[in-house]
């Protein structure tokens, strides 16, 4: 059944300062929902506007912030937004930070939150590249393969999708947790393994072995079917992602820690899998240093995207 398109009054809209000179973001908060087990809160129903520095809308770009972390700091973490403006992109960042897979109720706050620049803009309403970084990404990849399989629910098409380090397979991703957590091998992440755990429990109603059909329907990947999962509806989609997989950098705090336990591991066989289906358009870019919070190693972080490199290749997926 079509979900009908949402009409967005916004109770609010402020201006906010970033660094980048002559750009400012307007803040919208949407008007709150009743409060349920699945309802997004009203603390998530926030959303941050970067209009473009380009006399009319080329398109519509969409970035997701990682767990945690709030959707204003994206615009701090990395400079893309900035550069995708001065390139003519409408750029949104919503505040849907504290989910791994996507629910009804945070895919109808994507929905709205897209919906209020298409209804200003329309002509970008066909000209959506979404992407999000960590778990952010994760949602990004569920969210326009939702889109892609049910093209006819909402008016606009996914051009292309972006990740920045994601785990793409949450029955992987809850393995690699519940491993470490059992073995209690790598201390220094033993709270971060089993808030993944409790997470997905919380989410998904208990493990990948309890409910495999749950973590097949929530994962943007699934390595174990031939056609990906859901990542087959990528097939003629542009697919871009970032890692940076310094395993020496994360053995220095777990020793145990292999190729297996970062989340390149999983784009790769994303990006095989895709290929193979016919992609020729799907992509992983393996960057090196390039990975720092602030003066900070962390090689998990949006710093390992090039800007302006990536806001030139969103342009041209608009080509």
């Amino acid at each position: 059944m079509a979900r009908p398109l949402p009409v967005v009054p916004l109770l609010l809209c402020l201006l906010w300062a970033v660094s980048a000179p002559a750009q400012s973001v307007r803040k919208h908060v949407l008007p709150a929902v009743p409060t349920s087990k699945t309802a997004v809160k009203t603390a998530k129903r926030v959303f941050y506007q970067l209009d473009p520095l380009t006399p009319t809308a080329r398109g519509l770009l969409v970035l997701l912030p990682g767990l945690g972390e709030p959707a204003r700091d994206v615009l701090r973490a990395t400079h893309l937004a900035q550069e995708a403006a001065q390139r003519g992109f409408v750029v949104l960042v919503p505040q849907l930070n504290d989910r791994l897979s996507l629910d009804a109720a945070s895919a109808r706050f994507l929905d709205e939150v897209i919906a209020t620049v298409v209804q200003q803009r329309p002509a970008v309403a066909r000209r959506l590249i979404i992407g999000g970084f960590s778990a952010g990404g994760q949602l990004a990849f569920a969210y326009a393969e939702e889109l892609v399989r049910d093209s006819t629910q909402r008016p606009w098409r996914v051009r292309a999708i972006l990740g920045v380090d994601p785990p793409l397979e949450l029955t992987t991703h809850w393995q690699r947790a519940q491993l470490h957590v059992d073995q209690h091998d790598c201390t220094p992440f033993l709270v971060y393994d089993q808030g993944t755990l409790d997470r997905l429990t919380h989410e998904l109603g208990g493990s990948p072995a309890q409910f495999p059909a749950r973590y097949l329907a929530a994962s943007a990947f699934t390595r174990a079917d031939p056609a990906g999962g859901n990542a087959q509806w990528l097939r003629r989609v542009p697919v871009r992602l970032y890692n940076e997989p310094d395993l020496t950098f994360w053995q220095a705090m777990c020793p145990v820690y292999q190729l297996e336990d970062l989340n390149a591991y999983g784009a790769t066989a994303l990006v095989a899998c895709l290929q193979k289906l016919g992609n020729p358009h799907a992509s992983f870019l393996f960057t090196t240093g390039r990975g720092f919070v602030g003066k900070h190693r962390m090689p998990h972080s949006w710093s390992i995207v090039d800007a302006v490199e990536c806001a030139e290749w969103l342009q041209h997926c608009l080509d």
